[in-house]
Order: structure tokens, then C-alpha cells, then sequence
């Protein structure tokens, strides 16, 4: 028996083609059309048994039979066989793993278990699923430092998140130069991203909702949803990343849609290009008073943005004329702390 030969064998095995069906079957390939006597000689099977095989094969679609005295066999192609058995066979896989996944979810849940705040994983492959999940499940927006090889992995998922909603903004690092890169022209079909490039860069990181973290080292990936390491990489990746970066793609916006954010930061940028091009821009920010840290809801039109050093601020007139001052996380001149803005332009 050939290498080649048991190979095939051992994978109709496991498509469930079993012991002397998937002899008999090859057999038939060769054969082209045959009855049972001759089939079983050729394959190597007791006459005895044949018979049986052969009705198990015509049960599952394998072979046809014609009517008479003998009754001649022949194989249905492979192309028609085994497509059909594979699917079959992936499509029992889904459903029995979402069957398992649901019962292990219910014992998960009710286990009290909560998520750790810091946890580390060594498989890079994981690592890479458990972060284009965390993609997928961005409600509002988020950021990104990633290298090429990175960005080809993780690209897909983000394109199809920002493209089945237009109201969640991103913004992309780069740490190296893009190119001939076709995944970054994709990219730039985008309305909702911001693009920028910083060659030196070397941490390769996605935060999304300012609520969860990945930071890929080069033997772990590190994630989190500790607020103090959240806020870290949210200044670190803006300070070191963002703001020196060059920028190669804007926001190119759309009027009468809402944006959110949750990085007040990142809403000035979306806020500048829209301002820039002659649109209004109508705010909405939840967030804390800076006073006395109460929760406060403010909307209105946008009068002026600040973004430097030393400041970065949001100038609100209210519809009662009153202009308040809106500050990102750890705002301590201006009047509001932002936490969650919603833009929309006019």
C-alpha cells in the first residue's frame, strides 16, 4: 500500500467513509463501473462483505446503482463526493462546537468568575483571535500602534467593524512605512479612520472604548482592563505615537452623522477636520464637573478647539449661550472632564 494511497484512506476515515467503504470507493474509481464480485477483488474485500458495503456506500451517496441481474456499481466523482462530505462534516463540527461553547458559557457565567484585571497569554496565534474579538466587540472607538506584520492580520476585522458602523471612529499608528501596501490602501477607502505614520515606533498596542487593552511583547501579549494601565497607554500611545506621528489619512466626514468617541483627544481631530472644511459641529459630552466631580451632560455647537503642549480643550456655546470649556481625562482647568462625546456635523 503507497504512502499516498493510506493517506487517503486515513481522510475518508475521517470524513466517515469507514474500514472497506473507502476501499470499495477507490476501487470504483478505477473500475469506473463494476459489480460486486469484481469490486471486491480489486479492493481486497470478502466477497461475503461486499454486499453490505456497497448499500452502505449507495445509503450515504457514494455510489449508484444500476437495476438487473448482476447489478453494476459505479463511484459518483469525487468533486460531487467529497465536497458534499466535507461540508457535511464542517457544518456537524459548527454545530457541535457552538453546542459546547453555549453549555461551558452557562457553567462559565454561572461560576461567579470575574476577568482578571491583568492577564498574560504565550500563544501568539490566541493572542491574535482574542484581539480581533475584542475589535469586533468596539462600540464606540479606539486606537492602534502596529507594526506591518501585525496590521496584516489584525486589518481585516477592523475594516469589516468600521464598515458595518460608520459612527465608530479609529485612528492607526504605523510603525513602518506603508508604501505598496495594499492592506493600507483598503484602509484608505474608509470614511472613519485616521491614518498616521512613525517609522521609530517599536510598542505594537490596540485599546478600544477606553475599557480594554492588548499590548503585544515579543514573547506574551498583555491585556487588560485595569483603568490606571488603561489611561497609561492612553497618554503614552498619544504623547509618544499620535501626536508626532505624520499624518497620511483624515477623517473624511459625512454631515448629519453622529461620531462617537471616548478619547477627547481623538474628537478634536475629528472635530478639526469637519471645522476646516466649513462644517458646524453639534456636541454632545457626558462626563464629570471638574469642581466638584458630579456627573454632567452638555450639548451645543463647538466655538472654538485648543490642541497643544500644554492644552488640549473643546469650547462649547450651549443653546443658553453659556460657553463651557470641555477637557479630556484629568481635565483640571476646564469646566467638564469628558468621558463619551457624540459629534455630528451640519
Amino acid at each position: 500500500m503507497s504512502k499516498l494511497y493510506k493517506e487517503i484512506l486515513e481522510f475518508l476515515e475521517f470524513l466517515g467513509i469507514r474500514g472497506y467503504e473507502g476501499k470499495a470507493y477507490l476501487a470504483l474509481l478505477s473500475l469506473g463501473e463494476a459489480t460486486a464480485p469484481k469490486i471486491a477483488s480489486k479492493a481486497g474485500i470478502p466477497l461475503p462483505r461486499v454486499y453490505d458495503v456497497l448499500d452502505s456506500l449507495a445509503s450515504k451517496g457514494l455510489v449508484e446503482v444500476r437495476a438487473g441481474r448482476p447489478r453494476v456499481y459505479r463511484a459518483v466523482p469525487p468533486q460531487i463526493a467529497l465536497n458534499y462530505y466535507v461540508r457535511k462534516y464542517i457544518d456537524s463540527i459548527l454545530d457541535l462546537n457552538k453546542k459546547v461553547i453555549d453549555e461551558l458559557m452557562k457553567i462559565y457565567r454561572s461560576s461567579g468568575y470575574k476577568e482578571p484585571f491583568i492577564w498574560l497569554s504565550s500563544s501568539t496565534e490566541m493572542s491574535i483571535e482574542r484581539t480581533k474579538d475584542i475589535i469586533e466587540s468596539t462600540s464606540i472607538d479606539g486606537f492602534m500602534s502596529v507594526s506591518e506584520e501585525l496590521l496584516d492580520k489584525l486589518w481585516n476585522t477592523l475594516y469589516k467593524k468600521l464598515s458595518s458602523d460608520p459612527s465608530m471612529i479609529f485612528t492607526l499608528t504605523l510603525t513602518f512605512m506603508p508604501s505598496g501596501s495594499k492592506t493600507i490602501e483598503q484602509l484608505l477607502y474608509l470614511d472613519n479612520i485616521d491614518i498616521r505614520v512613525l517609522p521609530t515606533g517599536i510598542i505594537n498596542a490596540v485599546e478600544t472604548d477606553l475599557a480594554n487593552a492588548v499590548i503585544f511583547g515579543s514573547t506574551y501579549t498583555l491585556f487588560t482592563n485595569e483603568w490606571e494601565l488603561i489611561l497609561l497607554l492612553n497618554e503614552s500611545y498619544y504623547h509618544g505615537y499620535w501626536k508626532i506621528s505624520k499624518r497620511i489619512k483624515e477623517f473624511n466626514i459625512r454631515p448629519n452623522r453622529v461620531y462617537k468617541t471616548t478619547h477627547h483627544w481623538l474628537s478634536i481631530a475629528l472635530i478639526n477636520d469637519g471645522l476646516k472644511i466649513g462644517y458646524n459641529a453639534w456636541i454632545k459630552v457626558r462626563g464629570y464637573r471638574v469642581k466638584d466631580k458630579e456627573p454632567i451632560e452638555v450639548e451645543g455647537y463647538v466655538k472654538s478647539v485648543k490642541a497643544n503642549d500644554l492644552i488640549r480643550n473643546i469650547v462649547v456655546e450651549t443653546k443658553d449661550n453659556e460657553e463651557i470649556q470641555v477637557g479630556g481625562l484629568g481635565a483640571s482647568v476646564e469646566d467638564v472632564e469628558a468621558r463619551y462625546i457624540e459629534v455630528v456635523f451640519s
